[in-house]
């Protein structure tokens, strides 16, 4: 793939996904599977602006690894400075970007139980600080392709062609085909009229029948609202 696309492709997540504000700390979270991808990212953050730009690495055949051999115990636990980063996002509330490439199968085998139950634990203690980011910061989830994914979509083709057609896909439903900004500029635009169409309308069921016997209504609640897009943050970032 070429680099200027890919380049397009980091753009348009800096700037219109995550929208990155002048002085502002960014995450980035991403698979070992794209690193020049995601220095394409971390450069546009900081021609966005960004002051600091800091990237979690994730690997799936390590965190297979930790739920095979640790404890449920030591699963469940949320260390201190674990602990102390979650707070220090919840206070600084950095724009949070996430590169997802991995593995489809890459937790085959690993006991759902246990799993199940250590992320419930650490779930109680991480999501006091997510709630108090809810609304508050800016985030953004972005395909990249990975080897294990490509040859799941594309499993007859070899690694770099099956690579190179997932990335092709991907682009292509990002809207990175001609002017990746002004393309999602115009779909925001056109999601947020029809929101406004749909909530003009006071609806307060669904019906839905088909010619195969499917025949049931959805009631809605009164204070629900159709929403699509892009949405600001409760300070007024879009």
């Amino acid at each position: 793939m070429k680099q200027t696309t890919l380049k397009n492709y980091a753009k348009l997540i800096v700037r219109v996904g995550a929208n990155v504000q002048k002085g502002q700390e960014v995450v980035i979270r991403a698979s070992l599977d794209q690193p020049r991808f995601v220095e394409f990212v971390a450069d546009e953050c900081y021609k966005a602006g960004a002051k600091r730009v800091v990237v979690d690495w994730e690997h799936t055949p390590l965190a297979k690894l930790a739920y095979r051999h640790e404890t449920l115990k030591t699963l469940s636990t949320v260390t201190d400075y674990e602990e102390a980063r979650l707070n220090y996002r919840a206070e600084h509330l950095p724009a949070m970007i996430y590169l997802l490439s991995r593995d489809p199968d890459g937790m085959n085998g690993v006991n759902m139980e246990k799993m199940s139950k250590a992320l419930r634990a650490t779930t109680k203690i991480s999501k006091p600080y997510r709630d108090r980011m809810d609304q508050r910061y800016q985030w953004c989830i972005a395909a990249v392709p990975g080897e294990k994914w490509a040859k799941k979509v594309f499993p007859d083709e070899r690694k770099s062609v099956a690579m190179e057609k997932l990335w092709e896909a991907i682009l292509l439903c990002s809207r990175c085909d001609e002017d990746p900004i002004k393309a999602w500029e115009d779909h925001n635009a056109d999601l947020a009229k029809r929101c406004e169409y749909l909530n003009s309308l006071g609806i307060k069921e669904l019906i839905y029948k088909s010619s195969n016997g499917t025949d049931f209504k959805v009631g809605m609640n009164e204070e629900g609202i159709f929403l699509g897009g892009a949405h600001e943050t409760l300070s007024g970032v879009l």
